[in-house]
């Protein structure tokens, strides 16, 4: 009893002292006065979305005169070539973050005065992360501790052996960026992903103050918004502009897909939709695919077996000049929790054939995306797509892929979560 009795006061106490701390951040917010914390599971140059997107909402926070920390993993020069492209190794972290700023101003498109910080981590083969090392919190100095933004909370909790995140900060808000229970269905199977399920519930629940889904894809998990705080680089946004005003030539080729090539990716629905346009002995679509991924011998031979008109290209800049020439982008996935390269192709000006899904609820309000529910309806938009030119995107669909848009909408959600 005195265990039991011990325990209900501390936790009384924990919950005061956090309706304390939520009361102080709500009159910060109200004053523009606080300053954000942002951890996430990956850095550049690993060109994953966990390592671009916090990188580019540090950026642009910071850009919009918020004061900003961006704590990073640090990987051991033995493990870097586990995910670095290339022979790109770094001897310490002050390299790395030179690369970082680097790549920031040249591609990124924005220079900013935020500070950069790396944690201990190792990368783990058998999932396919980067997991951190010791307590992450401890990479704040007292006055960094106002709000906090867990980049995919779940996973950095997954193994979390330090404070709890709501008690170093006045408010911790977790941004969900990954459906990992699509993947532990399809790979690992029903009871992996019933306990995984469980599992997110309990990190969100426990160490975040709040969560930000991306989209309505995302499992539920407690005290949840949904939300789109994620934007599209300017050189995407500038190349639509271009492409508007006829500065580049006419976009002659067809449609085209790009990702890695898994089947969870979209590319079994892909074959699966061509194969029905042949047996509805409609005249057949050539569809370029691009990308690299454990799955793609599979694919192409599939592809074969079926003679569809697919065609394999390997990974290639979506901002090149290689692919400004298509102006249809599909994207079949029903894996994606938000679609960066979706974004990207709108943003650019092209035509995108995507399902009506929760995943794709953002990109509705765009007058060139083409959605369909049926495999029957995606040959129809596709081929009206190939038949027809998309519009140049307006002013307000602009703002609504660019990052400051999308830093707007981060901003107004955390002044929400200070009132809820």
């Amino acid at each position: 009893w005195l265990v039991v009795g011990t325990a209900l006061v501390q936790h009384r106490r924990s919950r005061a002292a956090k309706r304390g701390d939520l009361r102080e951040i709500r009159s910060q917010v109200f004053t523009d006065d606080f300053h954000i914390a942002i951890v996430t599971t990956a850095a550049l140059p690993w060109m994953t979305g966990t390592a671009i997107n916090p990188l580019l909402r540090a950026a642009y926070l910071s850009k919009a005169g918020r004061s900003v920390t961006l704590a990073v993993p640090w990987l051991h020069p033995r493990e870097q070539g586990l995910v670095f492209p290339g022979k790109l190794r770094f001897a310490d972290p002050q390299a790395q973050e030179r690369h970082i700023r680097l790549w920031l101003a040249e591609r990124g498109g924005v220079r900013a005065d935020f500070r950069l910080r790396f944690y201990p981590a190792r990368y783990d083969l058998d999932r396919g992360s980067i997991l951190p090392l010791g307590d992450v919190t401890g990479c704040f100095e007292a006055g960094e501790c106002d709000v906090c933004v867990l980049e995919e909370p779940e996973h950095l909790n997954w193994y979390h052996s330090g404070a709890n995140w709501r008690h170093r900060f006045k408010l911790v808000i977790g941004v969900v960026h990954t459906n990992y229970l699509y993947y532990a269905r399809m790979y690992a199977g029903a009871a992996t992903a019933a306990v995984l399920k469980r599992l997110n519930e309990w990190m969100c629940g426990a160490y975040c103050d709040r969560v930000i889904k991306l989209s309505g894809t995302i499992q539920p998990l407690p005290r949840a918004v949904v939300c789109n705080v994620h934007g599209v680089r300017s050189e995407f946004l500038e190349i639509g502009r271009r492409a508007a005003r006829s500065h580049f030539p006419p976009r002659r080729a067809g449609a085209y897909f790009l990702g890695k090539v898994l089947w969870a990716k979209g590319h079994r629905l892909l074959i699966d939709y061509l194969s029905l346009q042949q047996s509805l002995g409609q005249p057949p679509t050539h569809v370029d695919v691009y990308g690299g991924g454990e799955d793609l011998a599979e694919v192409e031979v599939e592809a074969a077996a079926r003679e569809l008109r697919l065609s394999f290209f390997p990974p290639t800049d979506h901002s090149g000049a290689t692919l400004r020439r298509y102006k249809v982008f599909i994207n079949p996935s029903q894996s994606e929790v938000l679609s960066t390269t979706t974004a990207e192709a709108l943003a650019m000006g092209k035509f995108v054939v995507v399902q009506r899904h929760p995943s794709n609820d953002f990109f509705m309000q765009f007058r060139n995306t083409l959605p369909y529910d049926t495999p029957e309806e995606f040959l129809q938009q596709l081929q009206a797509a190939l038949d027809s030119e998309p519009e140049p995107l307006s002013a307000e669909e602009r703002r609504a892929l660019s990052w400051e848009g999308a830093t707007d909408r981060f901003l107004e959600a955390v002044s929400n979560c200070t009132l809820s």
